[in-house]
This record gives C-alpha cells, sequence and structure tokens, in this order.
C-alpha cells in the first residue's frame, strides 16, 4: 500500500509538470513569431548595405549617385572623367536597411528596362539618368539622342536649349530609322584615342516598328560598348507580335523588372549578383526607382549646359575597379543572408507547426491521465490529489522552454527549476526518487544537496545531473535533451514555494515537487543561438514530426523555442506513459483486492444484521396476519443494509469510486433467504 501511495503521489507530480508546461506552452507559442529568428541574419544585412553604401559612395560620387530632390542646384557640374557607374534607384533588403543601386553604363554597358515611359516610374527615371549623366559629364563628352514616341516626346520636354547636346527626341519611325543611321555610323567611324560617347535613349518605340529596326537596335547594343555607344532601351524587349519581332534580351545589359511598387535590377554585364556565383540572376533586393528630379534643377543645368563648349574632351580613364568588385561581391553575399533567412524561417515556421501540434496531442492525453489517476486513487483510498500546477510550476516552466531568468522562491532565494523529467519517474521498486513533501520547515533552514544518486532498476534511464537523455523502453531516444535533477532519496524535507502548503494540502500530503537547480543551458542564455540549416524535414518511424502523435524524436530547430517546447512536451508526454504503467503495478491490484474485500466485509456485516432481526419476527408470525404483514417489511430490509454499507464506505473513503455497488448490491440481498423460507412453510 505504502508503495502505490508513493506511486500515486510522483504521477500527480508528474500531472502537474505536465500541466504547467502546457500553460506556459501556450502563451509562447501564440507570440511566438519565425520571422524573427534569424537575428544574426538581419545583423548582416545591416552590415552588408553599410558596405555598399560605401562602395556606391567611389563608385557614383556627386550628381551620379545622390538623391536629386537633395542636391543644391548650386552643384557644379562636370567631372575629370565620363562617369561608368550610374543610379538607378535605392535597394532595401529590410525596412531599416538600404543602399544605392548603382549599374555600369558609360563605357560598361547598356540599361534595358521591361516597360516603357507609359509608366510614370520608367519616365521618372528615364529623366533622372539623363539628367545625372548630363550633370557630371565633362564638356563635349557625352551625346545623347532620344527616341520617344509619347505625345510628341514628351518625356524629355523639361531638356531644352542644349540641342548641340541632346537634339528634341524622334517621334516616328522614320526619327527611329535616323538615329540608328547615326549610331551605326559613329560604329563604323570609331578610333582608339579620345572621343566623345554616344548615347541612344529609347523612351518609347513607334507602335508597330519592323523587325528589321528592332534587329539593328540588337546590333547597336552587341558591338556599342566597344565603340563608345550605349543605350538605354525601356520596354526591351518588346512585345511579340510576329516571330519576325520576337526579341531576346540586349546583350551587355543590365536588365531592370518593374513590379510594383518596385523592381528588380538583374545581373550586370560581366558579372552576377547570384550568392553561388553562377548566373542568370538578380540583386536580391527589392529597389525602388528613382523619381522625377525637380523641373527647376533641371531647367537650371539645361541653362548652364547650354553656352558654348571650348574644352577638348577629357581623356579616359578607368574608374575605381575594386570599389566596384567589393559591391558585387556584396551584392552576391546578399543574396546567401537572403536566402538563408528564408530557410531559416521556413525551419522555424515547421519547428513551430510541430510545437503546435505536440501542445493539442498531449493535452488529450493529460486529460486521460487525469481521468486514470482519479481512478487509481478511488480504489486505493486517501486524501484527494492536487493536481493544478503552482505559479512557481508555470514560472519554471516558462523560464525552461524559453531559455530566460526562472522565477525566485522568495523562501529560498534561488532560481526555482522545473519538475524532474518523465525519465527519472518510473520504475515500481527504487527507481522512483524521492520528492520532496509540502511539510512546514522554518525559512532559515538551509536546502540539503542530494547525497547520492537513486538507485535505477534494469532498463530505467537514469537522472543524474548533466547527462544526456536516455531513451524510454521501446523508444527512440530525445538527442541532446538534458535531464532535470530532483533531491536526492532520504533527502530532508525542503520549505515549501508560497502558497503550495494553504491549497488544503495537509502536513505529509501530497508532494510539491521543487529540483535544487535546471539543466545546464535552460535559463539565463540570453538570446538563441544560431541555427544550422538543415533543409530536411524530420522525420521517423510513424511518420512526419508534427502530425499529432507525440514521440520522442528531436523536433526541427531544436534550439529554437519551438524545439524546446516539442522537446519538453514529447518528454512530459513519455513521463505520462510511465506513470501509467507505473500505477498499473502489482501493488494497484493488491490495493484493489483490499478495497474488494473491505467493501464485501462492511456489507455482509449489515446484511447479516438485517437478517437476524427479521428472524424473530417471522418466527412469532402466524398465518393469520401478522406473517403477512412481516413480509413487506422484509422486503425494506435489503435495501435498507444497502444503503448503510453505501453510506458507511463513503464516509471511510471519502471518495465516490471506492465503492463496489454491483457487489454491494449481490450481498444485501441476504437478508431475503429468511423470508423466502418462511415463506415456503408458510405457504406449503
Amino acid at each position: 500500500m505504502a508503495r502505490l501511495r508513493a506511486r500515486i503521489e510522483r504521477a500527480a507530480a508528474q500531472h502537474r509538470h505536465t500541466a504547467a508546461l502546457i500553460a506556459a506552452a501556450g502563451p509562447i507559442l501564440d507570440k511566438y513569431s519565425p520571422n524573427a529568428a534569424p537575428a544574426e541574419q538581419y545583423a548582416e544585412q545591416h552590415d552588408l548595405a553599410a558596405g555598399l553604401r560605401a562602395n556606391a559612395a567611389l563608385l557614383a560620387p556627386g550628381w551620379l549617385g545622390a538623391q536629386l530632390d537633395a542636391l543644391a542646384p548650386a552643384t557644379p557640374l562636370g567631372g575629370p572623367l565620363p562617369p561608368t557607374f550610374v543610379r538607378v534607384g535605392q535597394a532595401h533588403p529590410l525596412d531599416d536597411a538600404r543602399f544605392p543601386m548603382i549599374v555600369p553604363l558609360l563605357r560598361a554597358g547598356h540599361i534595358a528596362i521591361d516597360a516603357d515611359a507609359r509608366d510614370s516610374r520608367v519616365a521618372g527615371l528615364l529623366r533622372s539618368l539623363v539628367l545625372r549623366l548630363l550633370a557630371s559629364s565633362p564638356p563635349g563628352s557625352v551625346r545623347i539622342r532620344a527616341i520617344d514616341a509619347v505625345v510628341d516626346g514628351a518625356t524629355f520636354g523639361w531638356f531644352g536649349g542644349i540641342e548641340s547636346i541632346m537634339p528634341p527626341p524622334a517621334t516616328d519611325a522614320e526619327g527611329l530609322r535616323a538615329v540608328l543611321d547615326e549610331g551605326e555610323r559613329w560604329l563604323a567611324n570609331r578610333t582608339d584615342g579620345p572621343a566623345p560617347t554616344l548615347l541612344i535613349v529609347i523612351a518609347s518605340l513607334p507602335e508597330l516598328t519592323e523587325g528589321r529596326d528592332l534587329a539593328r537596335i540588337a546590333g547597336l547594343a552587341h558591338a556599342g560598348p566597344a565603340g563608345r555607344l550605349h543605350l538605354i532601351a525601356a520596354g526591351w524587349p518588346p512585345p511579340p507580335l510576329t516571330q519576325e519581332t520576337t526579341q531576346a534580351p540586349l546583350p551587355h545589359a543590365t536588365q531592370i523588372a518593374i513590379r510594383n511598387p518596385h523592381a528588380w535590377v538583374g545581373d550586370p554585364p560581366g558579372a552576377t549578383f547570384s550568392g553561388t556565383g553562377t548566373g542568370p540572376s538578380r540583386l536580391n533586393a527589392p529597389v525602388y526607382l528613382d523619381p522625377d528630379p525637380p523641373a527647376e534643377l533641371v531647367r537650371q543645368v539645361c541653362a548652364q549646359l547650354s553656352g558654348p563648349w571650348s574644352a577638348p574632351p577629357a581623356p579616359v580613364g578607368e574608374p575605381s575597379r575594386t570599389a566596384w568588385l567589393d559591391y558585387v561581391a556584396a551584392g552576391q553575399r546578399l543574396d546567401a543572408v537572403r536566402r538563408e533567412v528564408i530557410a531559416v524561417v521556413a525551419e522555424h515556421k515547421t519547428a513551430l507547426k510541430a510545437a503546435q501540434a505536440d501542445l493539442s496531442a498531449i493535452r488529450g492525453k493529460l486529460a486521460n491521465h487525469q481521468a486514470y489517476l482519479n481512478e487509481v486513487v478511488g480504489e486505493a483510498g486517501g486524501r484527494p490529489l492536487e493536481l493544478v500546477p503552482s505559479w512557481q510550476e508555470i514560472q519554471a516552466a516558462h523560464a525552461a522552454l524559453t531559455g530566460g531568468p526562472q522565477a525566485v522562491d522568495p523562501r529560498r532565494g534561488a532560481p526555482m527549476a522545473p519538475p524532474p523529467p518523465p525519465s527519472a519517474l518510473g520504475g515500481p521498486s527504487g527507481a522512483w526518487p524521492q520528492l520532496q513533501r509540502a511539510t512546514t520547515v522554518p525559512v532559515s533552514s538551509p536546502p540539503w544537496p542530494p547525497t547520492s544518486a537513486p538507485p535505477a532498476m534494469p532498463g530505467t534511464p537514469t537522472a543524474m545531473p548533466g547527462t544526456p537523455a536516455a531513451a524510454m523502453p521501446g523508444t527512440p531516444a530525445v538527442a541532446g535533451a538534458p535531464r532535470m535533477p530532483v533531491a536526492g532519496a532520504g533527502s530532508p524535507p525542503a520549505p515549501a514555494p508560497p502558497g503550495m502548503a494553504t491549497r488544503g494540502m495537509p502536513t505529509g500530503g501530497y508532494p510539491v515537487v521543487v529540483p535544487r537547480s535546471a539543466p545546464p543551458g535552460m535559463h539565463n542564455t540570453g538570446s538563441i543561438p544560431r541555427v544550422p540549416i538543415s533543409g530536411v524535414p524530420i522525420s521517423g518511424a510513424t511518420g512526419v514530426v508534427g502530425t499529432g502523435a507525440i514521440s520522442p524524436l528531436s523536433p526541427p530547430v531544436p534550439n529554437s523555442i519551438p524545439g524546446r517546447v516539442s522537446r519538453a512536451l514529447r518528454i512530459a508526454a513519455a513521463g505520462l506513459k510511465q506513470s501509467e504503467a507505473a500505477l498499473a503495478a502489482p501493488g494497484r491490484q493488491a490495493a484493489s483486492n483490499r478495497r474488494v474485500w473491505v467493501n464485501a466485509g462492511i456489507y455482509f456485516a449489515f446484511a447479516l444484521l438485517a437478517s437476524i432481526v427479521q428472524i424473530p419476527t417471522l418466527l412469532a408470525a402466524d398465518s393469520t396476519g401478522v406473517g403477512l404483514l412481516a413480509l413487506p417489511c422484509a422486503l425494506v430490509l435489503p435495501a435498507m443494509s444497502f444503503g448503510l454499507g453505501w453510506l458507511t464506505i463513503g464516509a471511510m473513503a471519502r471518495k465516490s469510486t471506492s465503492r463496489t455497488p454491483v457487489l454491494g448490491l449481490v450481498i444485501s440481498v441476504l437478508p431475503l433467504i429468511p423470508v423466502l423460507v418462511f415463506g415456503r412453510w408458510l405457504f406449503f
């Protein structure tokens, strides 16, 4: 009986521990956001954005890379060299991390945009690019030819008075062919010495542009960088109307794809932004294109450029190649980091889904465990169990799941750790550690450390502090699961936490689990360590983790908060199963047999008393009237004996499940035997 009582008390402690985990895990999972998991990757993106801003300042200084709406009109024009790199917008890898998007153009390649100037964003980008190149180029080093079929060339209407540099745009097919003829002559007359650069800006192609004209544009793009001819082509590739008009992407061009509200910038000529180093790819960050420059700023720049050109073209020089290589390398690393973020977030979402499934499954297991535990207590008799976890136990479970600081016991001044794991709760003879009881001890009493480890049954995992989790019988091991040490067998009782001894729990009653210390690494850890990316979902013999069936397999991302919750819940579920197995030990059957015999004795005593009371009445009766009156009265005595036995057993056990009503009914019919015997004698 004593062993069964100890097993019941330990099962109740395991029940409270599991209930505390469930109470703490629900709010934790509700507030958890997988998007906040890769904190280190977010920090690296901020560092990369800072480096990209520094390199952009070297590649595109002054007019080439500044925000035009914040640029002073008195900023000097021109520069020592024709510009190679120019800004097209601002990249936003994160909401609070930005850097200028720089692309190579003059003496390097072209720019192609998949929408034309009918999109206001494209029109604004074209005007800002033309203004940057005009304001930053040495005198006479750049000549611009524009093609714009939108409302008579309205895209470049602000650029007036600079016909020697930028004549009015061509607006029809004939004007388009004239610009293409000039471009072909430019390439035919190219020289190796210093010479100006020709820039053809296509804002929009005339309607029904012929296929041979599109092929001429592609040919200029192919041969242009070697002959100081460059293109900014909006609306390229053009919509394929026929097989003849279907065009490939513009060669030697940085392709910009317009989306809403951002754009994607493709690989620059001769390089790639792919983190693997293999293209084609694009910058892994949305880019917001530069808006329209202020109209007054455009007019002031054109007014300064409208004077006659007297200075010869500046000699061609090389831009900062090191800064460009660093810029591309940072873009490649940004791509790798952002892909890593996506993988980490996906794994944390999987872990969160698995933890929520585990939480839902263990709630049902806990309800079944409570019903089973109440049944066992009813059979054994005794006081009611305390199955609701205390505030301290819930706080300790919360700290263990989140890795934060644990609740402090005011009486002991030390962090409170979670109750022991189910691996330490099992075995019918000695495998269960001695649990501390809620006895009253003076506040000044010091804590007693365990002096020795409890003996372990064969096949039962031990619970030594710091040792890895051992496998439950018949189940795989939980990789890396820490043990939660408890007081050793023979430890003197320790003071109970506040509120634990005032909830109707008498002295010497049911145990209060207050372990000495938390498992290593489970509290005061600060932040969650970086999680390696596996990309492979965890699965077991019964299927993928998170399907609702709790198993002690390692959950996805075990070091994350959902992973900790899943691991703790699965260990607790195994503990509930072990406690149920321990309660089904022979001690319970012996207690059940003793209960049956005690109930049978009580019912038999009242049945015998009812039989004895009615015998004198039956013997004194005769056939005229007293005997007939005694028969109905005798029929009431079995019900009275059953009721008295029912009330007596209930008063002794104080638990409705301790009664055996079927056995009582069978025994309570014994007082009918004298009545039947008398009736046979009376009538026959």
